[in-house]
């Protein structure tokens, strides 16, 4: 029978859903919800990447495509007639993008294909409040049955994740990572000009992020577990150390407003997913979206690994 449903957080955009469309297998002994394995992995990532996913019709000339990426200039991609899957969208949308072949990109060929045609988009919103397409090849995509049935049954899955999380006192390492979050919260905010007790305050705050980290991907569940934490730092600095295998940067520097911010930036060191960078603070909405989806992914690594 259909219900009555409210907009909720899903991964990283709200969602309304009947009541009766999910289905929950009988809970383990430990509390991941466990709502089955993703169907398509990549499909997932996107979806907890993203701010919103809309079909519309993409209303640009194959020409126009290829000229802009000829030239290497930006391009206005023009969506028209959209509608949600999930998260807000208005009925009309021009995404810009600088047009030239990128990793995790979408190729220009298949961007020239979808002139005109009916497109599955993915999209993340800045916080400038403009939209642009979500990192992956797959962002845009032909707006097909079997593709927007794809997306609704992934969406579904991951709101079942978010509607029946809760922590999971169980996972390795809840214990040391609770603690590690309570000696942060203890530490005292530094009176403004203070510089003895502001470097005394950095310093204990660097030495519990070392500690996390240390504790590895083993943690990365547990972690999550605390996430959702808004007590504000006592200094609103984290450095983290670029690992070996990707030096971007030697060293990443971060200001972060609230405990959720600084641990979300230690989830991106320790596991390299990166779900609304909130590392240097963020709005309600950004942090509710980046919580939802690291919960999508750790109850995913709980119980199906990556």
């Amino acid at each position: 029978m259909q219900t009555t449903c409210r907009a909720a957080l899903t991964a990283a955009f709200a969602v309304c859903i009947l009541a009766t469309c999910v289905s929950l297998p009988t809970p383990a002994a430990h509390a991941a919800v466990c709502a089955g394995r993703p169907a398509d992995r990549t499909l997932a990532q996107l979806l907890m990447e993203s701010n919103a996913v809309a079909t519309g019709s993409l209303a640009v000339t194959k020409a126009e495509i290829r000229k802009a990426f000829s030239a290497g200039d930006y391009l206005d991609l023009p969506f028209v007639g959209l509608t949600s899957i999930a998260g807000k969208v208005p009925q009309r949308l021009t995404v810009r993008i600088y047009a030239e072949r990128r990793r995790g990109g979408v190729p220009p060929e298949q961007m020239a294909k979808l002139a005109g045609q009916p497109v599955l988009l993915f999209l993340v919103q800045g916080r400038d409040g403009e939209f642009y397409l979500t990192r992956g090849e797959k962002a845009l995509q032909p707006a097909t049955a079997a593709t927007i049935g794809a997306a609704e049954r992934e969406r579904d899955r991951q709101w079942a994740i978010v509607k029946a999380w809760k922590p999971d006192r169980s996972l390795p390492h809840y214990g040391e990572v609770k603690a590690l979050v309570a000696e942060l919260a203890a530490i005292r905010r530094p009176a403004e000009g203070n510089e003895a007790a502001y470097d005394e305050a950095r310093a204990r705050q660097d030495e519990i992020f070392v500690r996390l980290e240390t504790l590895g991907r083993p943690a990365v569940p547990a972690i999550v577990a605390h996430l959702d934490d808004r007590r504000r730092l006592a200094v609103e600095q984290l450095a983290l150390v670029d690992r070996p295998s990707n030096p971007v940067e030697a060293i990443r520097t971060y200001e972060p407003e609230q405990i959720v911010d600084a641990l979300a930036a230690n989830l991106n060191q320790l596991a390299g997913q990166n779900f609304d960078a909130i590392y240097s603070g963020g709005s309600e909405a950004q942090r509710r979206s980046a919580i939802a989806a690291w919960r999508i992914y750790a109850d995913d690594l709980v119980c199906y690994g990556r």
